[in-house]
């Protein structure tokens, strides 16, 4: 048996459990428990492993050296985001008080939906579901770039969760 054999296997196994047990508002609660380190590192691999072909087409040079900044309204989640190094890097993560060039905020329902491509980012925009602050050609550039994504290169596991339903409590 080869590795990609095993760590399918693996795979199959966790999915469910994963659905289980961890609810997507679970995440937060976790993450943000999480040293900022590890939360860095699982940030940056996921964002890498997702957007490697737009990284290596130089679709987020328009990055590079500057800061995005990404909320999650309802979870009081934000993340930072620059490129470095041909690299997309983690700058802070749940610190409301950075110092981005733009900051798009967002509920994590439809932060799912744009995710899964089922609602374009423009739409939610003129439905004031996100909400844009500072510099809207950096925001512009992120969107572009974002609605380039092929969603079948979404780790599946990630995508189960994302399927899951959201009960706010």
């Amino acid at each position: 048996m080869n590795f990609a054999t095993i760590a399918l296997q693996i795979q199959q196994t966790l999915d469910p459990l994963l659905t289980r047990f961890i609810q997507p508002q679970g995440l937060i609660r976790i993450a943000t428990r999480m040293p900022q380190k590890l939360n860095f590192l699982v940030v940056e691999k996921l964002l890498n492993s997702t957007f490697a072909e737009q990284i290596n087409d130089g679709d987020f040079d328009f990055l590079e050296n500057r800061q995005l900044q990404l909320e999650i309204i309802d979870a009081s989640l934000f993340v930072g985001l620059s490129f470095h190094k041909n690299r997309l890097t983690c700058q802070h993560f749940h610190n409301h008080a950075c110092t981005a060039e733009v900051t798009l905020s967002i509920d994590s329902l439809n932060a799912i939906h744009l995710i899964q491509q089922e609602i374009d980012p423009d739409t939610l925009f003129f439905q004031r579901k996100l909400r844009i602050q500072g510099d809207t050609e950096l925001a512009h550039h992120m969107k572009n770039t974002i609605d380039t994504l092929n969603p079948e290169v979404i780790p599946r596991s990630i995508m189960t969760l994302l399927a899951l339903p959201i009960t706010h409590k």
